[in-house]
């Protein structure tokens, strides 16, 4: 009963193109199942609503500006 193995003597560039597919690969398959619940999804829908309501405050809707100025501070030397 004698096993084949694979020779170790292999160069980088095949072995970091396994081990980078293997890594999505599994992230593939993480963001699969993650995405398949559904209180993921409302998170995700809720913090999508938050950055669309987040923009039109922000950039679409101008900001008041304040009625009563501070007069800018003048420091007296002796």
């Amino acid at each position: 009963m004698s096993q084949h193995q694979k020779s170790v003597n292999r160069a980088w560039v095949p072995v970091a193109r396994e081990v980078i597919s293997l890594l999505l690969w599994v992230t593939q398959r993480l963001l699969r199942m993650l995405l398949r619940r559904p209180m993921l999804d409302i998170v995700l829908l809720v913090f999508v609503l938050w950055l669309i309501t987040r923009f039109i405050t922000t950039v679409l809707i101008p900001q008041p500006e304040p009625v009563l100025l501070q007069p800018a501070a003048v420091f007296e030397g002796r």
